[in-house]
């Protein structure tokens, strides 16, 4: 749990404290600040009543900043006029509360920097990221994947528009979309999360909505707080499975990137699809060495196609590939009945293949063009 060290001898702020904050953190009554306590996610607070009146503000802020080593300083205190706000901030404070204030003048500042610590510096939950042209398919495969990898406190994030199809495939009903959260943010917490998204009965996995079950894009969101959000959920969630569907913000999907544990690019057996693939690797921008360290699902595998999984890989650049065979009526039939493959007792070759680490290796950037060129000559040669 996070903690709130109040550098205070006044008991009664710290409950105040302690009750706005609902048990979010912990807040312990502190005259000094030891570095061991501070290896966890938490923040200070100064109690502008215990700093004598002989000493400086600023002084004993800037020395508290100092020994924080970066954790968030507020500063509680009833001088709310600007020209003390100024100099707390100019000190090095993160915020300033009014000390005699009520929970809903306090809590908002607490649990803003609260989430930020948790995120700079609580323990973080996998992150995977799914790409691809196909956003059906790429919802699909995203669920499948989730529900496969078994772990309690998993959280898909669809971002297909105008609606989640991973909704549809687990046959559920959402109220609660990505704007919802980001207006939560400064109160999101495990047992909120719990309680306000989708949730799959049978497999218990949690589903977030880019439309939030509206039919639309939400408006007023920017990529910083959908990077935040992402943050913010991994230390709430033990598993984040993130399918980038609509997304196309080359900045935030860079980021994305850059802090996920797995990026994995979905993509069919065609020339087409791998050009937008490419153009959505373009449009990210990623490092040469990230985009080598993603797996390329080779969806709806078929052998007979001449464009393998290794040829695909070369011409993407990423360093490995991974056949999904696909059953399409069965896959079909999945999606309308709302029945997750993964669910089943046999998956047949699809599932297996999800639940199969990746084996298949693959060489270093192509390009389509020169993907085009041995196509050729092999159809030359078989013919």
């Amino acid at each position: 749990m996070a903690a709130i060290f109040l550098l205070s001898v006044d008991r009664m702020l710290a409950q105040r404290i302690d009750e706005a904050m609902g048990g979010r953190a912990r807040v312990e009554l502190v005259q000094s600040i030891e570095r061991e306590a501070l290896a966890g996610p938490c923040l200070i607070v100064i109690d502008r009543a215990a700093i004598p009146p002989e000493r400086a503000l600023s002084a004993a802020i800037a020395t508290v900043v100092e020994s924080a080593n970066g954790r968030p300083v507020v500063l509680a205190t009833d001088e709310m006029e600007a020209e003390p706000l100024l100099r707390a901030i100019r000190a090095g404070a993160s915020d300033v509360v009014p000390r005699g204030g009520e929970a809903a003048e306090i809590v908002p500042v607490l649990a803003r920097l609260l989430n930020d610590a948790v995120a700079d510096r609580g323990s973080r939950g996998r992150l995977t990221l799914l790409l691809g042209a196909d956003r059906d398919a790429c919802a699909m495969a995203a669920t499948d994947m989730a529900i496969a990898g078994g772990r309690s406190s998993t959280l898909l994030i669809d971002c297909t528009l105008p609606t989640s199809a991973a909704a549809t495939y687990l046959d559920l009903n959402v109220d609660y979309g990505l704007a919802s959260a980001i207006s939560d943010m400064e109160r999101l917490d495990a047992s909120l999360l719990a309680s306000t998204v989708a949730r799959h009965g049978p497999s218990g996995l949690m589903l977030l909505t880019f439309d939030g079950g509206t039919g639309a894009e939400p408006a007023g969101l920017t990529p910083g707080d959908l990077a935040a959000l992402i943050r913010l959920l991994r230390t709430i969630c033990g598993d984040v499975m993130l399918n980038a569907g609509s997304l196309r913000h080359g900045g935030l999907l860079r980021e994305v990137v850059a802090e996920a544990d797995r990026v994995e690019l979905l993509c069919g057996q065609s020339i087409r699809e791998i050009e937008a693939c490419r153009r959505l690797l373009d449009r990210i921008g990623a490092e040469r060495e990230r985009v080598e360290a993603m797996r390329l699902l080779v969806w709806d595998h078929l052998p007979g196609v001449l464009l393998d999984g290794r040829r695909m890989a070369d011409a993407l650049g990423v360093g490995s590939a991974m056949a999904l065979p696909a059953d399409r009526a069965r896959i079909r039939n999945a999606l309308n009945a709302g029945r997750p493959m993964a669910m089943e007792a046999d998956g047949g070759a699809y599932i297996a293949a999800i639940r199969r680490p990746c084996r298949a290796g693959a060489g270093r950037g192509g390009g389509t063009d020169r993907l085009r060129r041995a196509m050729l000559k092999i159809v030359e040669k078989a013919s």
